[in-house]
C-alpha cells in the first residue's frame, strides 16, 4: 500500500487542513482513521459500494465499529455519513493529494 496515495504520511491532526468547516474536516479526519485503522483502503479503492448507509456486509460493519469509537461520529445524520464515506471513497480511489488539488475547486467545504 502506498501511504503517500492515501494521505497515509500526515499526522492525523494536520489532515484536510485545506477543508474550512471544522465539522467537516473533523468528520473527514474520523472516517479517514476509521479506514485506516480498518486497513480498508484498497478495499474502498475496488469495491463497487452502491449505498454506504445500507451496505451491512463485514467490511462495512467493521468500518462502522471503528467509527463509532469516535464521538464526532454520533453527529452524522445519514446523509452526512454517506457523504463522507462518498469523500474517502474518492480518496481510495483517486488519492489523497487529487483530493486536495480538487477540494481547492469546490465551494462546498
Amino acid at each position: 500500500m502506498n501511504i503517500e496515495y492515501y494521505g497515509l504520511h500526515i499526522n492525523n491532526n494536520e489532515l484536510f487542513n485545506f477543508i474550512n468547516d471544522s465539522s467537516t474536516k473533523e468528520f473527514l479526519q474520523s472516517a479517514h482513521k476509521a479506514i485506516t485503522n480498518c486497513e480498508m483502503w484498497d478495499w474502498i479503492r475496488t469495491k463497487q459500494i452502491g449505498s454506504f448507509m445500507y451496505d451491512n456486509g463485514p467490511e462495512m460493519q467493521k468500518i462502522r465499529t471503528q467509527m463509532h469509537k469516535d464521538p464526532i461520529n454520533m453527529y452524522h445524520s445519514g446523509s452526512s455519513y454517506g457523504w463522507i464515506m462518498r469523500e474517502i471513497e474518492y480518496i481510495a480511489k483517486y488519492g489523497y493529494s487529487k483530493y486536495e488539488e480538487d477540494c481547492s475547486k469546490r465551494s462546498d467545504l
